[in-house]
């Protein structure tokens, strides 16, 4: 998944150190964009509004206004700055970047790859514009003929009058789902959920997922429809799953590791904690894979060593649903704002330790 945090690093690579400010502004340019690395979208937001005052025609200010929105969850906000900067400067590509993937997540295809392409005739080099826009436009020939189902946040695409009463099915299981969740979790997302229903021809094509794979959250939540009118229960547990990555994501841009997202995930969209912990007894405490070595992803686990990545996750999840009225918006603010994950848990008396002596118990 291209996250925010991914994205604006790679604003900041883009970026570089060739602004010519006013030497005010300079130095609140780079406040607001060290705050940004840390994941502060509040403070940076101020510090941008306040170098705007100053010089409110800066298109490297707007970026990073509109930076700083996009990682405040502040969508309208970001769109609004980004658009101004680059009609105030069309080659200032990391803000071509960032406008084209909000785009892209909102589900305005043909505006992100309308970006990409003006951006390309100023940077045609630029190896992350040509590689999206290869993607996007194999994207957009896959959804040609698609349609699609707006309810409150959500939005739901599908193929053909056979997946409509599907695709109403899905709205009123994710909405339930939504708020039974952001109850748990102290958060409630305001942004937009694209949700695409494919073949598993089309899910497998598209996503690239391994074999095990039953949903992919890439900014989107995709997955495959077949057979899901016919073992609704199991397609529910599926958009529950991806469904709070998204939340997750909206929540905690940046900073949350995998093992919390796929431990969360499982247990709202129902696994058993007591038989994840079963099956680890099984394999034994020699087999284990450290947490800190789950931080970034399962994708290049093999099958045997997901499901074990799995259980860990949720049995290290269960673990802190057992304190009362855990504050999980202090959680993943706390991870958002600092890069040593280990030690942010250690922060709120959870070691890694406590969570993985769980595994053998």
């Amino acid at each position: 998944m291209f996250t925010r945090s991914a994205l604006l690093t790679v604003c900041l690579l883009l970026t570089g150190a060739s602004l010519a400010q006013a030497q005010s502004t300079a130095e609140l340019n780079e406040t607001g964009w060290k705050l940004l690395q840390r994941g502060d979208a509040a403070r940076a937001a101020k510090v941008f509004a306040e170098a705007l005052g100053l010089e409110p025609d800066d298109p490297v200010l707007l970026f990073g206004a509109g930076a700083a929105a996009h990682l405040g969850g502040r969508t309208k906000d970001a769109t609004t700055n980004l658009r101004r900067a680059l009609e105030l400067n069309p080659a200032l590509t990391p803000a071509s970047i960032l406008f084209g993937e909000i785009a892209y997540a909102e589900g305005d295809v043909a505006l992100a790859i309308a970006t990409y392409e003006k951006a390309l005739k100023y940077a045609p080099g630029e190896a992350h514009l040509t590689t999206r826009l290869a993607a996007w436009r194999a994207d957009a020939d896959v959804h040609r003929d698609f349609e699609e189902r707006r309810f409150d946040r959500f939005r739901v695409m599908f193929q053909g009058r056979a997946d409509e009463a599907l695709a109403a099915q899905t709205t009123e299981m994710l909405n339930t789902a939504f708020w039974r969740i952001g109850e748990k979790l102290g958060a409630y997302p305001s942004e937009s959920v694209v949700v695409m229903l494919y073949t598993e021809k089309q899910f497998r094509d598209i996503t690239q997922a391994p074999d095990w794979a039953g949903g992919v959250y890439d900014g989107r939540i995709r997955v495959p429809a077949a057979g899901a009118a016919a073992s609704l229960p199991s397609f529910q547990r599926v958009l529950t799953h991806e469904l709070v990555h998204a939340m997750i994501a909206n929540a905690a841009p940046r900073g949350v590791p995998a093992w919390l997202h796929e431990g969360l995930a499982q247990y709202f969209e129902g696994e058993d904690p007591q038989a994840a912990r079963d099956r680890l007894k099984a394999v034994g405490r020699g087999r284990m894979i450290p947490l800190s070595s789950l931080e970034a992803g399962f994708s290049r686990l093999g099958a045997a060593q997901a499901l074990l990545a799995y259980d860990e996750s949720l049995v290290a999840v269960d673990m802190i649903m057992e304190r009362t009225a855990f504050n999980w918006p202090s959680l993943f603010r706390a991870l958002a704002e600092h890069d040593r994950t280990e030690q942010t848990f250690d922060s709120f008396a959870l070691p890694y330790s406590d969570l993985e002596a769980r595994f053998g118990n």
